[in-house]
């Protein structure tokens, strides 16, 4: 097994957190985990996993540059998302669903209580979700801007309270109108 971003350096077999079965690369750090072993894991681990809170860890920025190949296919890897709002991702193999973990991934999945989740940020629903999230945070932040934290929290109160009320289109009406009291 080549290493997918040294190219030339075997990977090691390891045993990594919650025994993990998997591979390491003795250069660049980086830990190449193969579908079966991994699904044989889930299906022994994944109901028994801690349900941890979250760590407050830093994503890693660093990435390798270029295309990767699988380890175990030698496939060009394609590369997930995997958390809203940062440049973290994991490189894939949609031919074998072989994943690779750049120096500091690994221990952003175990900081992030993800180790039962990992095929999951290779699905479209994973993917659309993050830029629902995405999208959601910076219209947030656009608001906020426009109206200004005060207005936009009030704003934001008044909407909770219409949504449900049984008046709601008389009231937006209402709010609408340029004079609500002429004929």
């Amino acid at each position: 097994m080549k290493c997918p971003v040294c190219k030339d350096d075997l990977l090691n077999h390891v045993s990594l957190e919650e025994n993990v079965p998997a591979y390491t690369c003795s250069q660049c750090h980086g830990i190449w985990i193969s579908s079966g072993p991994y699904l044989d894991w889930l299906e022994r681990n994944g109901k028994t996993l801690p349900d941890m809170p979250c760590m407050d860890v830093q994503i890693p920025e660093w990435d390798s540059q270029g295309f990767k190949l699988c380890a175990d296919c030698g496939k060009i890897l394609s590369r997930y998302r995997v958390l809203p709002n940062t440049k973290f991702v994991l490189d894939h193999c949609g031919h074998c669903n072989g994943v690779w973990f750049d120096r500091g991934e690994w221990e952003t999945m175990i900081a992030h209580n993800l180790l039962g989740k990992i095929n999951q940020f290779f699905t479209n629903e994973w993917q659309v979700q993050l830029r629902e999230e995405e999208t959601k945070a910076e219209l947030d932040r656009v608001y906020a801007e426009k109206f200004g934290p005060g207005d936009y929290t009030r704003i934001k109160e008044v909407r909770n309270w219409l949504k449900d009320h049984p008046h709601k289109a008389m009231l937006l009406a209402f709010l609408h109108a340029d004079n609500p009291y002429g004929l």
